[in-house]
């Protein structure tokens, strides 16, 4: 790991264009937000479809 470390920190930076995504911006967040929100949701969805099916098969 102490490798991949060094070897990551003796890269150079990437000189900054119109196509990067800066992170300290609102967009950055709003998309990292929007994203966790999403997969959050994908999560628990089956769980929540299926609860009231399993309920109803059980009775």
């Amino acid at each position: 790991v102490l490798a991949l470390a060094g070897s990551l920190a003796e890269q150079k930076p990437v000189p900054e264009t119109a196509g990067t995504l800066r992170t300290d911006k609102p967009l950055y967040a709003g998309l990292l937000v929007g994203t966790i929100l999403i997969i959050t949701g994908l999560t628990y969805f089956p769980a929540l479809a299926l609860g009231p099916l399993a309920e109803g098969l059980a009775s």
